[in-house]
């Protein structure tokens, strides 16, 4: 599975051979978070990296972790990490 591509949870039980009661339920007790949690924190993890690359503008990176606006990225991300992308 790539993190980065929109994923729905009928693809990714279908990956895994496990009805979605399972898989939540399963990856809950085993991680303590949800899947889309995990794939969430993912996401934010990848892009502070190529922030402090610096070789990506915010907008190319906001759509290659997923997000289609640059608003909901950089509130998503002040969010996860309490400052903005432009300050990483």
């Amino acid at each position: 599975i790539n993190y980065l591509q929109p994923l729905s949870l009928a693809q990714i039980t279908t990956l895994f051979g496990l009805n979605e009661f399972k898989l939540k339920k399963g990856y809950k007790s085993l991680f303590n978070t949800t899947v889309f949690g995990h794939i969430y924190n993912l996401r934010m993890q990848k892009a502070m990296h190529l922030l402090s690359q610096k070789k990506m503008t915010i907008g190319e990176i906001a759509d290659l972790v997923g997000y289609s606006s640059i608003g909901s990225f950089s509130s998503e991300f002040k969010k996860k990490f309490g400052f903005p992308p432009s300050k990483a």
